[in-house]
This record gives structure tokens, sequence and C-alpha cells, in this order.
């Protein structure tokens, strides 16, 4: 990894951790005055505040960390070394203080090597101070981890009332080490989490596919902060995964009607959605996948997918026109075609001729559209060839006809299925059972509906090789 990567994360490390967003002192405060103000001497009245405590480390580091706060790192540097001096030339008491703040002005600058440094001086001056050890842990999280909370072990021993375990987990989370990141978060009691850390506890072992845990997890941390955002919508996520959609759709409400500072994504309305379609509540899954996107950070892979989603929610409904157009968009957007995606519009058909809510009229046209869409696919995709077969046997049978009716329309395919099938020297039990069905139902079709008996016992001395024990096969040919 590179180190400018290792930076902007130990960097956002620092934003979001809220033990580096200590109060300001009174000097800090009046330094951070004087340059708003923005007068043309602020340096000079600055160096004057300096001078009076030029033997007062925390009084240097306070006007280091105010210049570091605007960004002015030669000055925030140059007082945070003059701090430094002052422990480096034992002219007062060891501290870690001014070498943190050098340490955090590296990392403001990207300079890995010079932030650590500083930190392992942190350390050495003065051992009983966390700031050191969690600031190097943090800097070499990315590229050692395991080393980095072997840093914090050595705080342990310094300072056993430290949170070290909660760190470890922040370090292990950030490197994508989730099962580590699990084992410290599992360690420490959820009362003496932050928020956030709960929060990134939950999202592990969401990510870690361990929905019970997690939704536990969510569920307290929502318990202890109900309208915050990252607890609702884990609930949302698990609960979608566990297939609870109604409380799924439940706890969907809280993300978007009662949580604070919520920034939707279209993962939220995805998932949203999906409880939705799945609950059955399809008019309003359409909804929500329409309203997914039109969000601005939709990507078209997600808007196709979602297109997909709609048709299949007005197929649920009855609705085959409005299904058709959906899936017409789906398809017309897809990169490349293939046997599976060419399928789809023939499935749709053959839901409407199977839909008890079709007129026979409608069922007729349905099925006149799917058998002719297959015989397509057989020469577009000629390896698909039994599969096809078989499926156009089948698809007379939701036809209102006669028994007999069905089995004219569906013979041939069976035939064909059965010659393609019979010639295959390798086939699978899975694969012979269906022969044998097949040939079953040919033999039912030149005997009912051809009446040629001689065929039908033609084919059942094919099957009498295969299960020769066949009782309705001996029938047919006397023995």
């Amino acid at each position: 990894m590179k180190m400018r990567n290792m930076i902007i994360g130990a960097l956002m490390t620092v934003v979001a951790a809220p033990a580096m967003a200590q109060q300001q002192d009174a000097i800090q405060e009046q330094v951070a005055a004087i340059i708003k103000a923005g007068a043309p001497d602020a340096n000079k009245q600055v160096a004057a505040i300096a001078k009076q405590n030029k033997k007062d480390v925390n009084a240097l580091v306070s006007i280091g960390k105010a210049y570091l706060a605007v960004k002015d790192y030669a000055n925030a540097k140059l007082y945070a070394q003059q701090a430094a001096n002052l422990v480096s030339n034992k002219k007062t008491q060891p501290t870690a203080t001014p070498f943190v703040l050098l340490g955090n002005i590296a990392v403001s600058e990207d300079d890995g090597g010079e932030a650590a440094a500083q930190f392992q001086q942190a350390i050495y001056f003065d051992p009983q101070n966390p700031d050191g050890y969690r600031r190097y842990a943090q800097i070499m999280s990315k590229t050692d981890p395991n080393g980095a909370v072997q840093t914090l072990e050595n705080l342990r021993a310094q300072r056993p009332d430290y949170p070290v375990d909660l760190i470890a987990a922040e370090i292990y989370s950030g490197a994508g080490k989730m099962a580590k990141a699990i084992e410290y978060y599992d360690k420490v009691q959820l009362s003496q989490m932050k928020d956030y850390q709960i929060s990134d506890y939950a999202t592990n072992l969401f990510l870690a596919k361990n929905y019970d845990k997690s939704l536990k997890v969510a569920t307290e941390g929502h318990n202890m902060f109900p309208r915050n955002a990252s607890f609702n919508r884990l609930m949302m996520f698990n609960y979608t995964d566990k297939k609870e959609y109604d409380k799924a759709i439940e706890a969907a409400d809280k993300l978007f009607n009662a949580s604070d500072s919520l920034k939707t994504s279209v993962y939220d309305l995805t998932y949203f959605a999906k409880a939705l379609k799945a609950a059955g509540k399809h008019q309003d899954a359409i909804a929500a996948y329409q309203n997914l996107q039109k969000q601005q950070d939709c990507d078209e892979a997600s808007r196709m997918e979602a297109d997909k989603n709609i048709s299949d929610c007005y197929k649920a409904l009855s609705d085959y026109e409005k299904a058709g157009e959906y899936l017409d968009k789906y398809l017309k957007a897809q990169p490349q075609k293939s046997f599976s995606l060419d399928e789809l519009l023939v499935m749709l058909y053959a839901d409407q001729l199977a839909d008890e809510k079709s007129a026979a009229d409608v069922k007729k046209a349905a099925y006149e559209k799917a058998d002719a869409l297959y015989a397509q696919l057989v020469s577009t995709y000629p390896d698909n060839a039994a599969y096809v077969a078989m499926k156009r046997a089948q698809l007379p049978f939701s036809l209102p006809l006669s028994q007999v009716e069905q089995l004219k329309l569906a013979g041939p395919h069976y035939i064909s299925f059965t010659e393609i099938l019979g010639a295959k020297s390798d086939r699978s039990e899975g694969e012979t059972k269906m022969l044998i069905n097949a040939y079953n139902a040919a033999i039912a079709y030149y005997a009912h509906c051809m009446d040629d008996l001689a065929k039908a016992k033609e084919i059942a001395a094919k099957v009498a090789e295969i299960d020769p024990e066949n009782p309705n096969v001996k029938a047919l040919l006397g023995k």
C-alpha cells in the first residue's frame, strides 16, 4: 500500500476519534482568535505570547495546535519543536505532548516516516501517556496491523486501565481484518463503546454474514441511540438478509423517518426495495426501485437491476405489459447477450400462460409467443437444445385444453428431447430419470394422440433397455 494511502487512513482515524477532539485551553483559544483576526502582525503577537511562555511545554503545544487547526504547518512545527526541545534537553518534566503534535503535523503533511518517528519519541519520553502508542499504532495500522496491535499491547502493560481492545478492534477493522476486529470487539462491553464503535462492531459482523449477532449488537445500539441512522440501517440490512422482511420494513421506517443526519444511499434503497418485494408489497417495491433510480449516486448497474426487479413486481401483479416494458429496458441495457438473458422474455410469456388470471385468448397468445421464442433460441444456442425441447414440452399443459390436446402439442418436443438425451453416453442418474419420463410421455403421445401402437412399443423397448423392471413398459410389451 502506498504511503499516501496509509497517511490518509490514519488522518481519517484522527478525525473520527473523539479522543482527539479535546477542548482548547485558554492559550489555544487566544492564539486561534489572533490568527482568525488576520492582523498583519498576527505572527508577532503570537511570538510574544510564546516568549512569555518559553519554558511552558503545554503553552507552546497549545500555540502549535492553533496553527495546525488552520493548516499552517510551518508555524505549527516551529512551536511544537520548541516544546520538544525543552523535553529533549531535560529542561522540563518528560511528556509526550510535543512529539504527538509533531507526529500529527507530519500526518497532515503525508510524511508517514516522520510521523512514526515522532510518535515513537512520544512513547520514549512518556511511557504512561497512551497518545503516542495509539497514534503510532494508527499510523502503522494499514501496513502492519499486527505490529500496530502489539504496540497497543505494550501500552496495556503500562496502562492496564486504557481501552486497548477497542483501539485494536478499530485498527483491525480499518485494515479489513474483520475476524480480528470482531475478536477484539467481543472483549468489550457495549456500554464501554462510543456509538461509532458499536456501529463498526455490528458492521463487521454483518459483513462476516453473522446476521444474528450483528442484529443483536445493532439493536442494542439502537436502544442506546434510537435516532442513530447507522443502527437503523444495520437493523434493516440484517432483517432483510435473515428474510424477516416485515421487521426489515419496520427498521426501514425508522431509518428514513426517525434518524438524525441521514444521508440516504442507493444501498439503503436497494435493501428497502428488496424487503418490500420479498414481503409481497409489490406496488410499494416498484415505487422504491423507481426512487432508487432517481438518486444521483445510482450507477448504471444498479439502474439496470432495478428495471429487472420492477419487471418482476409487475409480473407478480399480473401486469405483463408493464413487466415486459421494464424487462425490455433491462435486456437492451445488457452489454452482452446470453441464453439465460434471452430466455427471460420467454419466461415472462410462460408465466403469463401459467397465470390463473390470464384469459383463454391471452393464454393462447402467450403460448404461441413463448413457443416461437424457444424455437429461435435453439437456432441461436444449439447446445441448449435438450433443455429447450423439455421447456417447449411443458408449455402446453398450462393451456385450457383437454389432456389429449395438451399432449398432442407437447409430444413432438418430448420426442426431440429423447432423441438428444438418448444419444448421450455419459448421462447422469438424474438425466436418465428425465429421459425415462420423456419416453413415457412419448409412448402416451403415440398411443393416445397418434393411434400408433407400433411406435409406442418401439419406444417402450428403449425404456426396457434402461429400466427392464418398468411395469408399464412390461405390460405394453406383454412381458
